[in-house]
């Protein structure tokens, strides 16, 4: 009866995983560039159980009970296994705002942050009072030779991510790519960073007056969240089944008056 409490506790315990997971990408339905996560399960090894008849003795002298017939498998948990990203980016919204940039297929725009460069697929990027490109932030965007981009005048970006300001080329937007990407550590809502050293895409796709949007749908999300939270209720009561059948055994059972 025990094994039943291990089992269902292991259940909830991955339920309450995937409701994180859940609620993560639901609030941030509307953040640009973000990227869903997915929690993915594995199930423990199950055990075989079998119905046990006479004790015998074996070859060697010692009493053993054999089994007599297979009753079937027994399973026992389930856990995460990993949280991994959806990268699927066809999610591209127009806004007509010249600072807004959009990368269409693989790429990270590159940022100045305190701690280093860092790396971001929102392109919903502003023009400080220093007439720098920032992301929301404030992080200065960098370009190919990592430099901020100084904005004075009317910016142009063509497909390429080449920059013309006042109708003069300046200089290019740094966009690079990692071979993992599902080792991108999240930092915060649209920042990431990699161990893996980037590399640069020498011909990027970016669309101006655009910008990526999350890639959450909210109705998806709210479904799975219904379905983890009646899992979890189900477990719930399959502990309270095997508690009230421990307590019978204890205070039954096992009575001795």
């Amino acid at each position: 009866m025990i094994k039943g409490l291990y089992t269902a506790g292991s259940g909830m315990m991955l339920q309450m995983a995937r409701q994180d997971v859940v609620a993560n990408n639901l609030a941030n339905v509307n953040t640009s560039g973000f990227k869903k996560n997915v929690a993915i399960a594995k199930a423990f090894p199950e055990m075989l159980m079998s119905r046990l008849g006479e004790v015998k003795e074996d070859a060697s002298g010692h009493k053993v009970n054999v089994p007599i017939e297979v009753i079937g498998p027994l399973g026992t948990g389930a856990a995460v296994s990993g949280i991994y990203t959806d990268f699927d980016n066809n999610n591209i919204k127009q806004t007509e705002n010249p600072s807004d940039l959009a990368i269409v297929k693989e790429g990270y725009f590159v940022v100045q942050t305190p701690e280093g460069q860092r790396f971001t697929r929102s392109g919903e990027f502003k023009i400080n009072s220093e007439k720098l490109l920032t992301d929301n932030s404030g992080y200065p965007v960098l370009d190919v030779n990592d430099a901020p981009i100084e904005v004075d005048g009317e910016l142009v970006v063509d497909g390429e991510g080449n920059i013309n300001i006042n109708g003069e080329s300046v200089t290019k937007l740094k966009i690079v790519n990692f071979t993992n990407l599902q080792n991108l550590e999240r930092l915060g809502d649209t920042l990431v960073n990699s161990d893996e050293t980037p590399v640069e895409v020498e011909k990027p796709e970016i669309l101006q007056g655009y910008i990526e949007q999350s890639n959450v749908n909210a109705v998806k999300e709210m479904v799975t969240l219904i379905t983890v939270v009646r899992a979890y209720e189900s477990l719930q009561k399959v502990v309270q089944a095997e508690e009230e059948l421990n307590d019978v055994a204890i205070n039954q059972v096992g009575s001795t008056s």
